[in-house]
């Protein structure tokens, strides 16, 4: 089961990078323009993925000006957000955006993006990134899928933020 749960782990993570390089480096850009205009990168996650938000303001690679969102209402034109949610077809999250756009900050998605199901979420957003993953990884013997590693996709794609805006600071001379 590990070895199906690595390989299947490793092409959801090549399918972020393939799918969402130009997407990445945009929000990337997006961030590195918060950080020298004077705003915030605040980090916003649902349920479980609090965490990724967590890793990104408490971790040891993260962002200058980068903040837990505790109170929406302190959000300005300046301030940009990101949220992590399970899926794309997340109401109350897709709520919480139309509440974040109000104050004038930009706003990124990251979910999985189910087919047939509402995409209130990425419709809302400036910019989205689908992790792809909409279902366990691994089948077992009764068919079920099990082995939903959200957080990972998720820790996956702000890596991919973090090393790219970093990159873009540094090269307009920013200095950690």
């Amino acid at each position: 089961m590990m070895k199906i749960f690595t390989t299947q782990l490793m092409g959801k993570f090549k399918l972020i990078q393939d799918n969402h390089e130009m997407v990445i480096e945009d929000i990337s850009r997006l961030f590195a323009q918060t950080i020298n205009g004077g705003g915030t990168v605040y980090f916003y996650g649902e349920h479980e993925l609090q965490g990724a938000a967590l890793e990104a303001v408490y971790g040891a690679e993260k962002l200058p000006s980068c903040s837990i969102l505790h109170d929406p209402s302190a959000l300005t034109e300046k301030d940009c957000v990101i949220l992590f949610t399970r899926f794309n077809d997340d109401q109350g999250a897709a709520d919480r955006v139309s509440r974040f756009k109000e104050t004038g900050a930009a706003v990124v998605g990251v979910s999985a993006t189910r087919k047939d199901a509402s995409h209130a979420l990425e419709e809302n957003v400036h910019f989205h990134i689908n992790t792809g993953l909409t279902d366990g990884l691994v089948p077992n013997d009764d068919g079920e899928r099990v082995g939903y590693p959200s957080l990972l996709t998720s820790l996956y794609v702000y890596h991919a933020l973090y090393l790219t805006t970093r990159e873009i600071l540094e090269e307009h001379g920013y200095e950690f």
